[in-house]
């Protein structure tokens, strides 16, 4: 047999004619057999769960955990260039990434849970709302990035500057905030937001 008229790929096509594709039974014109991801996605009978059997037989492939967009976590991204992009509610969860470069990125709301970012850039970066809980900071560059009510533990105290950083409503440790009030690079004003970052910081 062979299909007329509507392609493999088309979401209207009827559940029985995909039946057959699925098995092999029924053969495109010209075609010797269906690629393999097709064939499994024409296997779902429910629309719903076409992008899952994509994902399932497409290993690159990778959805947000966030909602929208790539994820990723887990991912080895050392010395990737990110700088100026809008990340906003990706997850960076995990990732090894070591000197990337996150120089002037949008990345409100993300999250770098446990990440390894030993000597990344995130000069000017917006993290706002941010999770950096239990990164690997050490050698950092903060400067004049935006950390207003960003989840932050000790390990912030590793970031190699904080010069002109806002860190206004930050959550962090009452003994690493006292660390970072203690630094002399806690100095100077955040560039957007103009606020000092030693009144962020509540310092005395």
């Amino acid at each position: 047999l062979a299909a007329r008229g509507r392609s493999a790929s088309s979401p209207h096509m009827p559940l029985a004619i995909l039946q057959l594709l699925a098995s092999g039974a029924l053969l495109l014109p010209g075609a010797t057999r269906m690629p393999e991801a097709a064939r499994i996605a024409a296997s779902c009978l429910v629309p719903a769960c076409l992008s899952l059997c994509l994902l399932a037989s497409s290993p690159d492939m990778a959805i947000a955990v966030s909602g929208g967009g790539k994820d990723f976590s887990g991912q080895e991204l050392e010395g990737r260039d990110f700088s100026g992009q809008k990340l906003s509610g990706k997850e960076f969860r995990g990732i090894q990434g070591a000197n990337a470069n996150f120089q002037g990125a949008n990345l409100a709301s993300t999250s770098f849970f446990k990440a390894d970012l030993s000597k990344a850039n995130f000069a000017g970066a917006d993290l706002t709302g941010a999770s950096l809980e239990e990164a690997g900071l050490e050698g950092v560059n903060f400067d004049g990035a935006i950390l207003q009510s960003a989840y932050l533990t000790r390990t912030i105290a590793d970031a190699a500057s904080i010069q002109g950083a806002d860190f206004s409503e930050a959550v962090m440790p009452g003994s690493t905030l006292k660390v970072l009030c203690a630094r002399e690079d806690a100095t100077g004003e955040n560039p957007t937001t103009r606020v000092p970052t030693r009144d962020s910081l509540m310092c005395p």
